[in-house]
């Protein structure tokens, strides 16, 4: 079985909580970029807070270059990752590489202030 999320808009932004830790074996449900793309258009809004557990396991960089391009899903958006546990790696630094290159802005955050101000400071309202 599949990761499971909540979406929901704050006003200012979509708010997606994953309910479990991903592991490397999980996929994303296929209605997950469905339905942030819907509340984006629902509510013309671009700016996306993620927050949950870092994915344990490890990735190979296909799969990261794949869930990079998956982001463009919803055109334009900003993506802001507060992930409990998250450290840095080279394999994330691509996360965001690829997504910029399909025009979607993603940042990875330990505090949940500090993503929701970038989001804030950064993406258009």
């Amino acid at each position: 079985m599949g990761m499971e999320f909540a979406v929901t808009f704050r006003g200012d932004h979509v708010h997606v909580v994953l309910h479990e830790q991903p592991t490397i074996d999980d996929e994303l449900p296929k209605d997950y970029w469905a339905t942030i793309r819907k509340i984006c258009e629902e509510y013309n809004c671009r700016r996306v807070l993620v927050e949950g557990k870092a994915p344990a396991g490890d990735r190979k960089p296909v799969e990261v270059i794949e869930a990079g391009q998956r982001t463009a899903t919803v055109p334009n958006l900003w993506l802001a990752f507060h992930l409990e546990n998250y450290e840095p790696t080279e394999l994330s630094e691509l996360y965001e590489k690829v997504a910029a290159s399909k025009g979607v802005r993603v940042k990875f955050f330990d505090d949940a202030d500090d993503a929701l101000n970038w989001l804030r400071t950064n993406a258009p309202a």
